[in-house]
């Protein structure tokens, strides 16, 4: 319902925005579905990921070059951007999924480093320089609708995760795995499932930015910058929760970098003081802390009275309760 909602509102309000404001949309949404994705698999999964660099880049790299050689449209391109990006994340689970820890976060970084040396040293796509979408990339308009539909999809994934049986053993498989295990979870399955999942997001919001940026090259599509934005926002705003990474995108890419888009030096030194703060006076993020703010304003104006629970005591007069010996 929330998601339909969101879908329907984000369709009819996509073409009554100026240009700058759809573009600025774009970005916003590919930034939430992008946080999502990772709060997919380090969140509610206990995996973390250094990698959102590798599927933002195979998801921009595959729409942009079936446009470029294959003439294939827009939107197609960006389907299937978004399936060989799950695709590639299913076949990267088999050796990574044997680590654990910070092991699996060295792994998903060398795989970004490894793709972003091949994709300057294919010439096929431009090496260094990438190449430039041919004529016939989606207007603003469809675009930020495009946008809009990955989010809501990014949404949807997130409400099922949080409210289902899956959801709950994923979870379980995070916090005990060797428990988790000993009741019947298979945690490879689980595992590959969060991993899947999260790649297939994050390769639709890298295909999301390669039609806005038009220029695909290896540099900003496999950047380091795409897990270091998407670890922020999800840690400032609440990791496995469905409102705080909204929040942290808003605080981190708008309020921080967009707003202070002048002050580059400033942007950056607020927010390593704000995740300083976080982490040392609430670790699970802004969100818990402002409905922890929430509750504790409640019971301050609303204290419940009479609390305590009665305790029943058998009555003076009650008969004693015998106990019949056996006999022999």
């Amino acid at each position: 319902m929330v998601c339909a909602a969101l879908l329907v509102v984000g369709l009819m309000l996509a073409g009554d925005v100026s240009t700058y404001d759809q573009y600025l949309g774009v970005t916003l949404l590919a930034y939430a579905v992008c946080a999502q994705a990772w709060n997919v698999l380090s969140g509610y999964s206990g995996q973390l990921s250094l990698g959102v660099g590798a599927f933002v880049g195979v998801g921009g790299y595959t729409s942009g070059l079936l446009m470029l050689h294959q003439g294939v449209g827009w939107l197609a391109a960006t389907v299937i951007g978004t399936v060989s990006s799950g695709v590639f994340a299913f076949v990267l689970g088999f050796p990574l999924l044997r680590l654990r820890g910070s092991y699996f976060a060295v792994g998903t970084l060398a795989a970004t480093l490894a793709l972003g040396t091949a994709g300057q040293l294919w010439t096929f796509a431009g090496a260094e320089s990438g190449f430039v979408l041919p004529s016939g990339p989606p207007s603003s308009t469809n675009l930020l609708r495009a946008a809009v539909v990955a989010f809501s999809l990014a949404i949807g994934v997130i409400l099922v995760i949080h409210d289902s049986a899956f959801g709950t053993r994923l979870m379980a498989v995070r916090d005990h795995e060797q428990a988790a295990a000993g009741i019947g979870v298979s945690t490879f399955r689980y595992r590959m499932a969060a991993l899947v999942v999260s790649g297939s997001l994050t390769g639709l919001a890298g295909a999301i930015i390669a039609m806005q940026t038009i220029t695909v090259d290896p540099i900003s599509m496999f950047s380091i910058n795409w897990t270091i934005n998407a670890t922020l926002m999800v840690v400032v705003g609440g990791t496995a929760t469905v409102v705080g990474p909204l929040i942290g995108v808003v605080l981190v890419y708008y309020v921080l970098t967009q707003e202070l888009q002048s002050l580059q030096a400033l942007s950056t030194i607020i927010e390593g003081g704000l995740l300083m703060v976080i982490m040392r006076f609430s670790p699970g993020g802004l969100w818990p802390m402002m409905l922890r703010a929430v509750r504790s304003l409640r019971r301050r104006t609303n204290p419940v009275a009479g609390t305590a629970r009665a305790v029943t005591t058998p009555a003076a007069s009650d008969p004693p309760i015998s106990v019949r010996q056996p006999t022999s």
